[in-house]
């Protein structure tokens, strides 16, 4: 092979090692772009999720979550970026959870009004049918006014149990967020119907 030859090849395999440079360098570009495409779009994801935890922690009138602490040293930016990615997705779930339950109330949030409130009324009509079994049990009406003062009493215990289940509804079934513009469901036909059973027992127990 002549000297020539020699030459000719050496530059076929620089122009090689160029083509080979240029190739890595565009893929490597690529990667950087994409991956800082990638961290712009979780910046503004984070961002916006730490503007709505804040704007619910206002509303729900509890101290806002703090911030977090130092950074640790990084590893490999594609790892560190699709664990970043995955935490931020389940703290977005975690805080539409956290939005869910703030507007529901702070007990059994997950069952329907009418469920919720029909055992608040069903737990208070039984103390009222225990009270009025027991006062059928130990007094007895002698006379008429007797029978008049218990007759009132078997009466007003329904009552006093729907009166209490109304203000416990009222009191520990507000949501930590709840617009005063919407009235409160208390399901006052139901909480009748519920504590107004008791007095069907009440007199079978008063005539017989």
């Amino acid at each position: 092979m002549s000297a020539f030859d020699d030459y000719l090849a050496q530059l076929r395999r620089v122009d090689e090692a160029r083509r080979s440079a240029e190739e890595a360098a565009a893929r490597t570009a690529t990667v950087t772009e994409s991956l800082g495409q990638r961290v712009t779009r979780l910046t503004e994801q984070a961002l916006s999720q730490r503007g709505a935890i804040d704007e619910l922690a206002r509303s729900a009138r509890v101290e806002s979550p703090p911030r977090g602490g130092a950074v640790p040293p990084l590893g490999d930016p594609t790892v560190e970026i699709g664990a970043a990615e995955a935490d931020l997705n389940a703290a977005g779930a975690e805080y539409q959870e956290a939005r869910f339950l703030a507007h529901r109330p702070p007990w059994l949030p997950r069952w329907r009004g009418d469920e919720r409130n029909g055992l608040v009324y069903g737990l208070y009509a039984a103390v009222a049918l225990v009270v009025q079994l027991l006062i059928l049990r130990w007094f007895k009406a002698d006379s008429v006014t007797e029978a008049i003062l218990l007759a009132a009493v078997l009466i007003a215990s329904p009552l006093a149990a729907f009166g209490a289940a109304w203000l416990t509804i009222g009191v520990g079934g507000r949501p930590r967020i709840f617009d005063d513009e919407r009235r409160l469901e208390r399901n006052f036909r139901l909480g009748l119907v519920v504590s107004g059973s008791t007095l069907i027992v009440a007199c079978l127990g008063f005539f017989s």
